[in-house]
């Protein structure tokens, strides 16, 4: 119901600028990108990679054949299931999609982020407000509720009835845009703090999601949400990771200004989740790029801290610039094989450190047990990496399933991850 004018409106947004980084050496060389100025390294967490952290959003669309992805997906957010979806009109209620999404949810053990999003017309204070440039969404569901009973009443009757079935709820999505919040700060908080009660009453082991700001430009609304007191209602900071059409390198900082935000605010210990990330816009890479984009991007977000990454999109046709399936939405493409590569890579390792040396090659490393093996790639296009002989290196791993013995202790760096070992 939303998701194509949503698409459309991001794709067409202004493009993104980096903030300079106090954590990684990057420099700006103009707004919208960033050059490697010196090596850079990353300290990632000492836990395992779990499943979790390779997550995705799947629009499943009502009209349009979406079979269940054919690769693992750790847990999964839905579309078409918000709040003007579900009760769209005052206390008539309209569950059968996100029953189905439960379901499915149960069915193959994948866990539901369910965002509490987006006012139906009949509760909204702007109920005549647009939601994105194209007009193609219902006007009000940008807006706050007139009355607040209302929204304790949705929140109430979604987390009954999905008791025991969805854990994990994000509350709003990108309330820096316009198109999507037009209420105030002080507003969200008051409705996170109602909705985390309610939520926490009903099952405590309900996880919080915090709203997620989205690109450079939502780090201003996040630090009000923080100096507002937000963070107390939550147990997750969301956050979309979105770089315009910058590489995945360039999340890098970001990441790490969201991160310097929550220390501000004495909270460098909170989970930190990428609800949204992905490369919108209205051309497709070439194939090879699609592929080195998506590992990278899940590489580089795990080693500067985020603990789950949920992609955007799935079955994304329109203004996206990688596609993980084909338009059956069931073939995978070169960038969705890729997406179940990585993941099969990373998933149960240790990554014990990510550098990128001042030519623009990065390595990782990943332990398994006793096994040490390493991720190598080049963000300048091909560059000759010689290959340090402590590594005992024999073979290397490609993303599309190739296999290379490494020969004279040499290999080619490329755009995309290759698995030394």
């Amino acid at each position: 119901m939303f998701s194509i004018g949503y698409v459309l409106a991001r794709a067409q947004a202004k493009p993104f600028s980096l903030l300079a980084s106090t954590v990684i050496s990057l420099s700006i060389a103009s707004a919208g990108s960033a050059s490697l100025q010196s090596p850079t390294l990353l300290n990632p967490p000492s836990a395992p990679v779990p499943a979790s952290y390779f997550s995705m959003n799947i629009l499943f669309h009502p009209l349009n054949h979406v079979p269940w992805p054919a690769v693992p997906i750790g847990a999964w957010r839905p579309a078409h299931v918000f709040w003007a979806d579900i009760e769209p009109h005052p206390n008539h209620w309209y569950f059968d999609l996100l029953d189905k999404y439960v379901s499915w949810s149960q069915a193959h053990q994948t866990p539901i982020l369910l965002q509490l999003a987006y006012t139906p017309r009949w509760a909204s204070s702007t109920p005549d407000a647009l939601t994105d440039v194209e007009a193609t969404n219902p006007p009000g569901l940008s807006g706050t509720p007139r009355n607040m009973a209302d929204w304790r009443n949705y929140v109430k009757t979604v987390a009954t009835r999905y008791k025991g079935r969805i854990h994990d709820w994000e509350i709003w999505n990108e309330p820096n845009r316009p198109q999507s919040w037009t209420g105030s700060v002080d507003t969200l908080v008051e409705m996170t703090r109602e909705a985390s009660a309610i939520l926490k009453q009903i099952d405590p082991t309900n996880v919080v999601v915090s709203p997620a700001a989205t690109e450079t430009r939502g780090l201003a609304y996040l630090d009000s949400y923080l100096a507002k007191g937000g963070a107390k209602y939550v147990d997750v900071i969301g956050y979309h990771f979105y770089v315009g059409r910058e590489p995945p390198e360039a999340m890098v900082a970001l990441i790490a200004e969201v991160e310097k935000t929550l220390a501000k605010h004495g909270l460098s210990s909170m989970p930190l989740w990428s609800t949204e990330a992905g490369w919108l816009g209205p051309d497709l890479m070439p194939p090879d790029m699609q592929v080195a984009y998506v590992a990278r991007a899940y590489i580089l977000s795990w080693a500067s801290g985020v603990s789950r990454f949920y992609w955007y999109a799935w079955e994304n046709h329109h203004g996206t610039r990688i596609e993980l399936v084909g338009p059956d939405n069931a073939t995978l493409t070169p960038a969705g094989k890729a997406f179940g590569t990585i993941q099969i890579w990373m998933t149960g390792a240790v990554l014990t450190g990510c550098s990128a040396a001042a030519n623009g090659v990065w390595t990782c490393g990943l332990k398994r047990g006793n096994r040490t093996s390493h991720l190598v790639w080049s963000a300048r296009g091909e560059t000759p990496f010689p290959v340090p002989a402590a590594w005992l290196a024999r073979e290397a791993d490609s993303l599309d399933g190739g296999l290379a013995p490494i020969q004279r202790n040499a290999i080619l760096a490329e755009d995309s991850p290759a698995l030394i070992q």
